[in-house]
């Protein structure tokens, strides 16, 4: 993951997520976009990232220590109420 985040100026700004029960909004200095859920590959969780994957090479990393434990109770409900192919913690 520290590769991945270093080859990318984009995931080093400041990026503000937005989760919906539609779609997910991902806002930077330099780009916005959206997504909806199903057109994800997959969510996985550890114990400090939801990493959600666009597709097998491409992934947007969510830190959660920016997120409430509601925040992080609510994202997991999005997610599993999507079928998006996850796998998520049980904590």
């Amino acid at each position: 993951m520290k590769k991945a985040f270093l080859s990318n100026k984009n995931i080093q700004e400041m990026i503000i997520y937005t989760f919906t029960d539609q779609k997910i909004r991902t806002e930077g200095e330099t780009f916005d976009a959206d997504f909806t859920w199903m057109r994800l590959y997959k969510v996985k969780e550890n114990k400090d990232w939801f990493l959600i994957y666009q597709s097998v090479q491409v992934m947007n990393m969510v830190p959660k220590k920016n997120l409430t434990q509601d925040q992080i109770l609510e994202l997991r409900n999005i997610i599993k109420t999507n079928n998006v192919k996850a796998k998520l913690r049980n904590d």
